[in-house]
């Protein structure tokens, strides 16, 4: 089981080697496990935890997460993923796997087209595997699918010894993690394009997750800021022109 107790490490992130495809990360405060909080953090004390599908098990590990929107942005993408339950490791490694994107700078409609792509890939990763996956390795492949999924959607990406050093290495050597998305990118056959209705529909859970108020007008119809930015995330990443 991989050990998830430590924090990203900023200096670490800033220090690394990045190539010309890798995004900045910004400094930010370090905490090596919850134990080191003095108080909770701002805001999670207005979460109703009830009301999210992994609520209880979030809510154990808030601690690990980078702002209150991360909160909603994981049940919202477990739930896409069609996972019955998880465990606190596996909720603690995404976290901190979104602390790492958040802090490599992408935006929020970025973070939710790669979550959209991951749950999907995963659904695929699980119907093959998932009689053979443990509770901690749900997590795992989480994680490890977006990063593939990253590596697809963005330009400037952040490089696979980057993940491996801050969410991988109590887990597994970096050649046995890059012969585990050699494996999971089989599963798809190598295709990672998904389907425009898909995306589409995942990338509305996600956002509408984080973003409730910008989802649909008072008619109920999807509010403009919706409509142009699903239609950019599905050009770009589809060729599609949505549907408006």
């Amino acid at each position: 089981m991989m050990d998830t107790s430590g924090d990203i490490d900023s200096k670490a992130i800033l220090a690394a080697p990045h190539s010309d495809q890798v995004s900045t990360c910004a400094p930010f405060s370090v905490v090596e496990s919850a134990s080191e909080f003095s108080e909770e953090p701002r805001g999670f004390e207005a979460v109703a935890w009830d009301e999210l599908r992994y609520g209880s098990r979030i809510q154990a590990c808030r601690w690990y997460a980078h702002c209150i929107d991360d909160i909603y942005l994981l049940d919202a993408f477990l739930k896409l993923a069609e996972l019955p339950d998880i465990d606190t490791e596996s909720v603690k490694l995404l976290l901190r796997a979104l602390k790492l994107l958040r802090l490599c700078d992408y935006s929020v409609e970025d973070l939710c087209s790669i979550l959209a792509h991951a749950s999907a890939y995963f659904i695929d990763a699980f119907g093959l595997c998932g009689s053979v996956m443990d509770a901690s390795e749900v997590g795992n492949v989480l994680t490890t699918l977006m990063f593939v999924a990253h590596c697809y959607v963005q330009d400037e990406t952040c490089p696979l010894h980057v993940w491996h050093l801050h969410l991988f290495r109590k887990y597994c050597p970096l050649r046995t993690l890059n012969a585990a998305i050699i494996r999971l990118l089989e599963i798809r056959r190598y295709v990672l394009r998904l389907d425009s209705q898909d995306l589409s529909s995942r990338y509305v859970s996600l956002y509408k997750a984080i973003n409730p108020h910008k989802v649909e007008d008072a008619a109920g119809e999807e509010h403009h800021s919706l409509i142009s930015t699903k239609s950019a995330i599905l050009s770009k990443v589809s060729g599609y022109t949505a549907n408006q």
